[in-house]
C-alpha cells in the first residue's frame, strides 16, 4: 500500500491557510471577504477528508473482514473455555461441600459420644487442576432497579445533610432506603440525553445542576 502524501496537497493548504492569522475583520467589506475566504477553507477540508475517505475504504473493509474471522474463532473457543471452566468448578465446589458436610457429621458425632473422641483433619484434597491454573474470583454488580439506585443516593445526601426532622430521617429510610455505600459515583450522567435535551428545549432548558452552552459555527452551503 503506497502511504506517501499525495503529490501538491501539502504545499497547497498550506498556501490557503497563510493568510488566516493576518485576516482581520473590522468592517463590513472584511467580513464579507472573510467569509468568502472561510467558504473556500471549508471545501478544502470537506475535499481532503473525501481523498482520505476513499483511500481508508479498503482498509476498513479488510478491518471489517479480520474482526468477522476473529470473532467465528474466538467465539467458539471462548464457549468451549466457560463450558469446560464452569464444569471444573462445580466439580471442587461440590466436593468442598461434601468434605464440609462429612466434618461436621464427624463433629456431631463426636460431640454425642460419652468420650469426646478428636477429630483428625483429613490429609489435604488431591489437586484437580494442572499446576500452574489457579482459582481466582473476581467480582461486579449490575443495577437491576436505576430507580431505587437514585432514591438510595439522593436519600442518603439528605440524610447527611443537617436539619431534617426525625419524621424526615424515618420518611427518606423507609421511602429511599439510603446507605452509606450508595454514593453519588454510583451515578453518571448521561451526556447523549442531555445533550438532546439542550437541543430540543435551548434556552428553555431547566435542569437543576445543569447550564447550557450555545455554540454557533459558520457552515458553507
Amino acid at each position: 500500500m503506497d502511504l506517501r502524501q499525495r503529490p501538491g496537497l501539502k504545499k497547497q493548504t498550506h498556501e490557503l491557510l497563510a493568510p488566516a492569522d493576518a485576516m482581520q475583520v473590522t468592517c463590513e467589506s472584511e467580513s464579507l471577504a472573510a467569509s468568502l475566504y472561510l467558504e473556500r477553507i471549508q471545501k478544502l477540508r470537506r475535499w481532503v477528508k473525501s481523498i482520505y475517505a476513499d483511500a481508508k475504504r479498503p482498509l476498513a473493509v479488510a478491518k471489517k473482514t479480520l474482526d468477522t474471522q476473529e470473532r467465528e474463532l474466538i467465539g467458539p473457543i471462548k464457549g468451549a473455555e466457560a463450558q469446560i471452566m464452569g464444569r471444573i468448578l462445580a466439580f471442587t465446589t461440590a466436593r468442598s461441600d461434601r468434605e464440609a458436610q462429612r466434618l461436621a457429621a464427624e463433629v456431631d458425632q463426636g460431640l454425642g459420644a460419652e468420650t469426646l473422641v478428636p477429630v483428625v483433619a483429613p490429609p489435604p484434597p488431591a489437586p484437580t487442576v494442572v499446576p500452574g491454573m489457579q482459582r481466582r474470583s473476581t467480582y461486579s454488580a449490575t443495577v437491576v432497579d436505576m430507580e431505587a439506585l437514585v432514591l438510595a443516593v439522593a436519600g442518603q445526601i439528605l440524610l447527611d445533610r443537617p436539619g431534617s426532622t426525625k419524621v424526615t430521617q424515618r420518611w427518606l429510610t423507609q421511602v429511599c432506603r439510603p446507605s452509606p455505600q450508595a454514593s453519588l459515583g454510583l451515578l453518571t450522567p448521561s451526556a447523549p440525553a442531555l445533550n438532546a435535551l439542550a437541543r430540543a428545549l435551548k434556552h428553555d432548558l431547566r435542569v437543576p445542576g445543569t447550564t447550557l452552552s450555545e455554540t454557533t459555527t459558520l457552515v458553507s452551503t
